[in-house]
């Protein structure tokens, strides 16, 4: 079975490079930044190193753990049923001779429908976590949009790209204006925050 992991959240929207922010007019705060940041036509730019966001990340470390034990319990479950199944299957064989041709004909249509059955129930587990772990990537995903839009509030950056050494849209990023660090503190925080309040809502 393929490892089930969210090392697909790789390829979250994020690293196509582009934020827009929120051109509204803000009241000014007192924090300041010490980051410097580019610039185009005086349009302030920053960017974020996808690959290192994700690796340091802790809600993205908590939730690939988390879908690699779910992937590799279903493994085991499905293993131990297959196993239990074929195991029926030879015991069957073994009584073949001593059986009549009708009971071997509906011995072998319930082998078939348990085998059936085994197929449904596989298709709809791993259905159910690929869309558990797609509704943990969207997660992820806002929590950073979210995150990057309440930072942005202080920085006041106009673009906010993803960039990763990986590929993507931008070819060259200077380590002036990476912010990546400052970001995944920021949402580090946030989640250390957030998790310790859960108890207390649950």
């Amino acid at each position: 079975m393929k490892k089930l992991s969210l090392i697909l959240c790789g390829g979250l929207a994020l690293s196509a490079g582009l934020f827009s922010c929120n051109k509204e007019n803000t009241k000014e705060t007192a924090a300041t930044t010490t980051t410097s940041a580019g610039s185009i036509d005086g349009k302030k730019i920053v960017f974020v190193n996808t690959d290192s966001l994700l690796t340091n990340y802790q809600f993205y470390k908590d939730a690939q753990k988390e879908f690699e034990n779910k992937g590799y319990r279903l493994q085991v479950d499905l293993g131990q049923r297959e196993r239990a199944l074929q195991t029926e299957g030879a015991a069957i064989q073994q009584r073949a001779q001593a059986m009549s041709q009708a009971e071997l004909q509906a011995a072998d249509l319930m082998l078939r429908k348990k085998a059936g059955e085994l197929q449904k129930y596989s298709q709809e587990k791993q259905a159910a976590l690929a869309q558990e772990q797609a509704k943990k990537q969207e997660e992820l995903y806002t929590n950073i949009r979210e995150y990057i839009k309440k930072h942005n509030a202080e920085n006041k950056f106009e673009f906010v790209l993803g960039y990763s050494k990986n590929g993507g849209g931008i070819l060259y990023a200077d380590d002036a204006v990476d912010v990546t660090k400052k970001i995944v503190d920021g949402l580090n925080a946030e989640y250390a925050e957030n998790k310790k309040s859960e108890p207390a809502k649950k």
